[in-house]
């Protein structure tokens, strides 16, 4: 009899774990903006399909001072709640640099929780991060690798990381226009001056 009500209990606490660790994480986006936190925004697919590019793979462009990244991400958990949900980065190239976005809750709607900046309007300064003034990135090319996390309530985790290899694109960060022409004008200047000694 004490056999059985140990194994029994046994029973009861694995239950009691692989619940609380069974979550799932779906319609995963990520976005970029040259202009400030969720406007002027790109979205792209992580593990969503809803947009017309996929994150993987994508030249996200060129960034003059501002570059934005954000997302929003569903999270599923079998009891027990979600505890937390965060985009993660890293960047490589002329620079490097790593971090995580921290996102807000957003929406729940059962079974389901929303976690990010909402890619209908909600939420617009929620889990971003301008990423060019955060690492001070110089002009250059760059690799932009992201993933997403979930954490449940009782401790399990759940991913969006393109199957263990992260998401990534690449983007440039080039000089503002202005700056370029301060740049011809001093240029042309000293081949001037430089000419009229030659003289």
């Amino acid at each position: 009899m004490s056999k059985m009500l140990t194994l029994m209990a046994s029973a009861s606490i694995l239950l009691a774990i692989s619940a609380s660790a069974s979550m799932t994480i779906f319609n995963g986006y990520a976005y970029v903006s040259d202009t400030t936190a969720g406007v002027g925004s790109t979205w792209y697919d992580l593990n969503g399909s809803a947009q017309p590019q996929d994150f993987q793979g994508s030249d996200l462009g060129n960034f003059e001072t501002s570059l934005w990244l954000g997302g929003q991400t569903g999270l599923w958990q079998d009891e027990g709640g979600v505890a937390s949900a965060m985009l993660h980065y890293s960047i490589s190239g002329d620079a490097t640099a790593s971090g995580s976005i921290s996102y807000s809750f957003e929406s729940y709607s059962a079974p389901n929780d929303q976690w990010g900046t909402d890619i209908n309007g909600a939420n617009l300064s929620e889990g971003s991060l301008d990423l060019i003034a955060t690492h001070s990135l110089g002009n250059g090319s760059y690799n932009l690798s992201v993933w997403v996390q979930g954490v449940a309530n009782g401790g399990g985790n759940a991913w969006d990381n393109n199957g263990g290899s992260n998401h990534t694109a690449t983007f440039e960060v080039v000089p503002e226009p202005a700056v370029m022409g301060l740049v011809l004008v001093f240029g042309g200047s000293m081949l001037f001056i430089r000419r009229m000694f030659q003289m």
